[in-house]
């Protein structure tokens, strides 16, 4: 656990000549394998010894030679768990990105009302942040938009005291995210063990699942409760079930077009984008366009030091949620995938340093900027996305929605996203992760393993509870504190093969 979860992806590989013990391999940097005993069979493996820091080391043997050949064999076989690793065309890219932008109009409009501004803020934050991640060289396959976990520290400070301070509060935790990146402390995501992320992907796909309560709860006053169920399941079912007829067109798209279409010529009582926006919302045209901020009063706030310590928790919370979010999206994508996106530069570094850049300029535009979307992410890669152009493409559409095709968008239904949405939060629910710990927890083992087991199950319960009841990053910070605490707690005091307790 003290190193990065290795790739779900890969299989299970056995060595035979060792007593059996079962490796997982993690790809490195470089590209080339390296080896993790799996904590459940190290017991098993004399040439396999775990040392104070609580990470594994082999020794050199015949069976990693061995080892190395069968890894090499199996890198070409994908596992029918992940998304294939084929290279998207064009078309694909462009079709999820258009996809996952009309995933994020409602969620955009929302998160503008929340925070008190115009909804037409949040998706032009959302377009600022879809372009300029890929532009500066984020993770490939992360959509990058208008984030509800970054929302709710920031509706308090508008709320209490206005959102004249919104601005000061995002250039302020954009630029801290900048020096985060700039001092190379990316890779301390790298300390998010996968039991961690599993309870990090539950709370989250549970907070955005019961997110959804609120359409049908609408419907519900006006007696059309029923209609709304229905559109969504349909979309929801088309959804799960035309994946195993055609994967041409995304069939997130097709769900989202078929439900409202269908509810348009029955006639049926449900809340469009439009009926449930202010007025003028969707008029579309260049007045729609975003403006620049008053720098004056932007100026004198800076130099106003009562106005910086207003603002600072707010955009300490931020940055932090922002960077968890954004980093853990692209591990998402890495585990999806099966793949790492090796390019010249340090690509974790370069996601931060687009985060950052995206938050500024959205700041200066007026905006709230936004983070890496693990949703929209999972929702990417499931459409058929996983390169810099749909990001780009996600980004135009919302642009295009907003200046020339607004009247048509405010006719889409919201049963029909909330279907979409279930939809998203279903995947992003570590189901796999979760049941396999309870799995090994049950598992025949020795006392030492079955306790380290019980951690490993611990950090996860803790995570997602942490997570959904409470604060996300403090869900993630308490899961790996708590993971690594127990088990240098257990090391330390468990006894050693002579009965000792280990010093």
């Amino acid at each position: 656990w003290a190193f990065s979860a290795p790739p779900r992806h890969l299989p299970p590989v056995t060595i035979s000549s060792s007593g059996g013990g079962r490796v997982c391999p993690a790809i490195t940097k470089s590209g080339q394998p390296q080896l993790f005993l799996s904590a459940l069979q190290k017991r098993s493996n004399p040439s396999v010894h775990r040392n104070n820091h609580n990470s594994y080391t082999t020794t050199p043997n015949k069976s990693s030679l061995q080892l190395n050949a069968a890894i090499s064999s199996n890198d070409s076989s994908p596992s029918p768990s992940t998304t294939s690793t084929t290279a998207p065309t064009p078309l694909q890219e462009s079709l999820a990105g258009l996809t996952v932008a009309f995933s994020l109009l409602s969620k955009a409009i929302a998160c503008s009302a929340i925070v008190g501004v115009n909804p037409l803020v949040g998706l032009w934050s959302s377009v600022i942040m879809g372009i300029t991640a890929p532009l500066i060289g984020s993770r490939a396959g992360v959509i990058s938009g208008t984030a509800a976990v970054v929302i709710v520290p920031l509706s308090g400070l508008t709320m209490g005291y206005g959102v004249e301070y919104m601005p000061l509060c995002i250039i302020l935790s954009a630029v801290m995210q900048g020096i985060f990146g700039l001092c190379n402390m990316a890779k301390t995501a790298d300390l998010v063990s996968e039991e961690v992320l599993s309870g990090f992907l539950n709370g989250l796909g549970f907070i955005l699942l019961f997110s959804q309560a609120k359409v049908f709860t609408a419907a519900k006053k006006v007696g059309a409760l029923v209609p709304a169920v229905g559109m969504a399941s349909l979309c929801f079912g088309i959804v799960q079930l035309l994946p195993l007829v055609t994967r041409v067109v995304p069939s997130s798209l097709v769900g989202l077009v078929v439900a409202t279409g269908l509810g348009m010529v029955l006639q049926l009582p449900l809340a469009t984008l439009e009926s449930t926006a202010p007025v003028g919302t969707f008029s579309g045209g260049l007045s729609s366009l975003p403006s620049m901020i008053d720098l004056g009063q932007l100026k004198r706030m800076v130099m106003d030091v009562e106005a910086v310590k207003l603002v600072m928790p707010a955009a300490i919370s931020i940055m932090i949620i922002a960077l968890v979010e954004t980093l853990l999206a692209a591990k998402v994508v890495d585990d999806m995938t099966g793949t790492k996106d090796e390019k010249e530069y340090d690509v974790p570094k370069r996601s931060v340093m687009a985060m950052s850049s995206g938050n500024l300029l959205s700041a200066f535009l007026g905006g709230f900027g936004g983070c890496g979307l693990i949703p929209q992410t999972v929702l990417n890669l499931k459409s058929g996305g996983g390169g810099p152009l749909s990001s780009i493409s996600y980004a135009l559409a919302m642009a295009s929605f907003v200046l020339f095709f607004a009247p048509l968008v405010g006719k889409i239904s919201e049963a029909a996203l909330a279907g979409i949405m279930i939809t998203v939060a279903y995947d992003t629910v570590a189901w796999s992760s979760s049941i396999k710990s309870i799995k090994a927890v049950m598992a025949k083992g020795g006392d030492g393993t079955r306790v380290q087991r019980l951690i490993d199950l611990f950090a996860l319960g803790l995570s997602s509870y942490i997570c959904y009841f409470g604060n996300l990053a403090v869900g993630i910070i308490g899961g790996v504190v708590a993971q690594r605490g127990l088990h240098s707690i257990f090391n330390r005091f468990s006894p050693s093969k002579d009965g000792a307790v280990a010093s």
